[in-house]
């Protein structure tokens, strides 16, 4: 199966410049709390803003 969390805009923009449209912490803990233990597809942009792990 599979499911997607997508958060967008009236004009159904998703981000610029590799930032959020909006911080919204009930969003991002409900992101986190969804997708932590999952497998997760995202872009080569999104994958190298992610904190580097050791």
């Amino acid at each position: 199966m599979i499911s997607l969390i997508v958060a967008m805009d009236k004009n159904n923009g998703i981000g610029n410049k590799n930032k959020l449209l909006a911080h919204i912490s009930e969003d991002l803990r409900y992101f986190k709390r969804i997708t932590d233990g999952n497998t997760i597809v995202m872009g080569y942009n999104t994958y190298m803003s992610l904190p580097k792990r050791p």
